[in-house]
């Protein structure tokens, strides 16, 4: 697909714009693209990372004298700074997470309000109810097909003993077990 500014160029960035509610997609190259306002992103100026921090109002322009004793917090294994963070975007090691971790949790509140995720369960997950509903169902059928294998060797046991009632009423027993189970299935 060509550019739809330039004609020239194959377009391999699509921009999509919604505009009180109407949604309107644009095929641009990138040298098009980069004359948009979409030219930080494309600079590779822009990581995530460092547009995650501002989100989260990690960096602002007026630092007070809280925000600056926060910034000298240090952690003790691997000595990154919170100041650090801030700038990189990235923790040193894994102990930074429950040093800054307070600090963070701040943000996110702010941000989202609330610091824990309560989204949606899946659709496929099953409820711990229905979780137990099975387990028990497969133990129940497992100790079926048990009693069902523990019956065949006693009718093929009473067969060889010539012991037809016995034989019979093992038969008998199979059978039903074996509607049972079907009937559950």
């Amino acid at each position: 697909m060509l550019c739809e500014k330039c004609k020239i160029r194959e377009a391999n960035i699509i921009l999509t714009e919604v505009v009180n509610g109407i949604k309107t997609e644009h095929n641009l190259c990138s040298q098009c693209a980069s004359q948009t306002q979409l030219k930080p992103f494309l600079d590779g100026d822009f990581p995530f990372a460092k547009m995650l921090s501002g989100i989260l109002g990690l960096q602002s322009e007026a630092i007070d004298e809280q925000t600056e004793k926060m910034n000298q917090l240090v952690c003790p294994t691997c000595h990154t700074t919170y100041g650090d963070f801030i700038k990189n975007s990235r923790f040193g090691c894994a102990d930074c997470y429950d040093t800054f971790g307070l600090l963070l949790d701040n943000n996110m509140k702010k941000l989202h309000g609330n610091d824990t995720h309560v989204g949606k369960r899946p659709k496929f997950q099953p409820s711990e109810k229905s979780y137990e509903k099975t387990v028990a169902y497969e133990k129940e059928r497992e100790d079926q097909q048990e009693q069902l294998e523990i019956l065949q060797s006693r009718l093929q046991e009473a067969i060889r003993e010539e012991e037809y009632e016995s034989a019979a009423r093992y038969r008998d027993e199979i059978k039903l077990l074996k509607e049972r189970m079907n009937a559950d299935a």
